[in-house]
């Protein structure tokens, strides 16, 4: 495939492959069409913050287990109330956790397996 572009057009899509990380034209015009198509698609600065994100939470799942440890020891009471928010945490963080996780990994792997399953469905609504 291939497209001509003005220079102030193609200028602006250079910066556009810069922001998202792309290390090519070709994986510009990729991303930009699984953004189109409802992909997630993030730029190397929103993938650095969620990684941010992601050990931020590690360390607060971690304080949250260390509160419930020192409250089971007796040193730090907490009335019923307390107890239940430290559990919806201990529960909660672990999954989205993992959701951040996945959501990175995808990111990672640039949508391709994705991409390709969504290629194939609608190849497949067009033949069915």
């Amino acid at each position: 495939m291939s497209c001509r572009l003005p220079d102030g057009e193609l200028q602006a899509f250079d910066a556009l492959c810069t922001q998202l990380g792309a290390k090519s034209r070709s994986d510009g015009v990729r991303s930009v069409v699984r953004m189109a198509s409802g992909f997630l698609e993030f730029s190397r600065e929103d993938s650095a913050k969620l990684e941010e994100i992601r050990y931020e939470l590690g360390k607060i799942g971690t304080n949250v287990n260390q509160i419930a440890l020192a409250a089971n020891r007796g040193r730090a009471p907490m009335v019923k109330a307390q107890w239940a928010s430290v559990d919806e945490l201990r529960r909660s963080l672990p999954m989205v956790a993992k959701v951040l996780s996945q959501i990175i990994a995808e990111r990672r792997r640039q949508g391709v397996a994705l991409f390709r399953k969504f290629v194939e469905a609608q190849e497949g609504a067009r033949h069915g």
